[in-house]
């Protein structure tokens, strides 16, 4: 039998453009960074296990139709370039030692504490603490100085990193700092510590803007909703109902909005009714159970997620993962009571992140080539 890893193809991304405006510190304005969304066919994610840090799950999760958002950051006296994937699930930047030489730079800084990730597989990677420069665009405007990030011994991961986006609540670090979001805002480059995430349709262009929205990119009102702290460190937001094909569920439960992650996890019960939807057949791969699906799905029908005060609506042939040769999943599974919403989901949303305010911010995405970028 093949290997669920093997059905769908994953998602790289590669930097397309960098809209850096004129920026002084008395005058924080938006910063925003565009990559596009390209099909790497019959590979597998540098990041598989990643996910550990974030929960107790059996499995990777992210391997399958795994979607990749990736950028790259520039480190050091002689901005040496590490391609790292964006995520709103962890908040350290870690990158391994192909990309980044501590001695190669003029302004590095070993700070001396440990770095340590433990993955699924029981498998650890170590590194060390470092502060130095980081700039997003070569010879160009904004720098932070003494940036904190972690360096991975080693090249299990294939030279790729993490750019952790989420609060400092799920740093790894012992002591406290102020990752990326935080940073940009302290160093009076972005009005505050937010950001607003946008991933675009597959082979699509998606933006990050810290200290920003774009007004052009969602239909409606971006609607606030307050951060779900009572479930625990990272950036849950509660979703009042969930309705299938016009078949309500009751939810008011905190889903966990994670960018590194591709599948959704969903209550039982909206998963026993998709089952019976879209009569998936059941591939169990460690104690997951994927779903796969017929790829001929209808655009006339939507999964949609209420979240109190606006809903963001899913078509059938939205929620599977195609990879081109006839073979498909359901981009939603269960385990555990988790509730993750991944990227199946946060493909079809805008959402703003103020992790200054504490709240999430959503509204159905618009695939707009126009773009209005304000101070948010």
């Amino acid at each position: 039998m093949l290997k669920i890893i093997t059905l769908l193809s994953i998602l790289s991304c590669l930097v397309d453009g960098l809209i850096i405006p004129s920026q002084k510190r008395d005058n924080p304005v938006p910063l925003k960074l565009d990559f596009t969304v390209q099909r790497k066919a019959n590979g597998t994610s540098q990041l598989n296990r990643h996910i550990m840090k974030r929960g107790s799950y059996p499995e990777t999760i992210t391997d399958v139709g795994d979607v990749s958002y990736n950028l790259n950051v520039y480190l050091g006296s002689n901005q040496q370039p590490s391609y790292v994937m964006i995520d709103t699930g962890s908040s350290d930047l870690w990158v391994t030692s192909q990309t980044y030489s501590a001695s190669s730079s003029s302004s590095s800084q070993d700070t001396g504490n440990p770095f340590n990730i433990q993955y699924l597989d029981g498998t650890s990677e170590n590194g060390e603490w470092y502060l130095d420069t980081l700039t997003f665009d070569p010879g160009n405007p904004p720098t932070i100085n003494d940036f904190q990030f972690a360096v991975i011994q080693g090249n299990d991961q294939g030279g790729q990193g993490v750019l952790g986006i989420g609060d400092r609540n799920t740093e790894s670090s012992n002591t406290p700092y102020n990752n990326l979001p935080w940073a940009l805002a302290n160093n009076g480059i972005t009005p505050k510590a937010s950001y607003s995430l946008f991933l675009g349709p597959d082979g699509g262009q998606g933006s990050l803007i810290f200290g920003g929205i774009d007004t052009d990119k969602y239909l409606g009102t971006l609607q606030k909703y307050p951060i779900d702290t009572a479930s625990g460190p990272g950036l849950f937001v509660n979703v009042a109902s969930i309705s299938v094909d016009g078949k309500s569920f009751s939810s008011n439960q905190p889903y966990l909005l994670d960018s590194g992650t591709s599948l959704g996890l969903v209550q039982q019960d909206v998963q026993d009714y998709l089952d019976e939807i879209f009569k998936p057949t059941l591939v169990k791969q460690g104690d997951i159970t994927y779903r796969q699906v017929s790829c001929d799905q209808p655009t006339d029908k939507y999964i949609k997620f209420n979240f109190g005060e606006n809903t963001i609506a899913l078509s059938y042939a939205d929620a599977i993962e195609n990879d081109g040769s006839g073979q498909c999943l359901l981009g939603f599974t269960s385990y555990d009571n988790n509730n993750i919403l991944g990227d199946v989901f946060l493909r079809k949303a805008y959402v703003y992140y103020d992790l200054t305010d504490q709240s999430i911010s959503i509204a159905q995405a618009l695939y707009s080539d126009s773009s209005n970028i304000i101070s948010a």
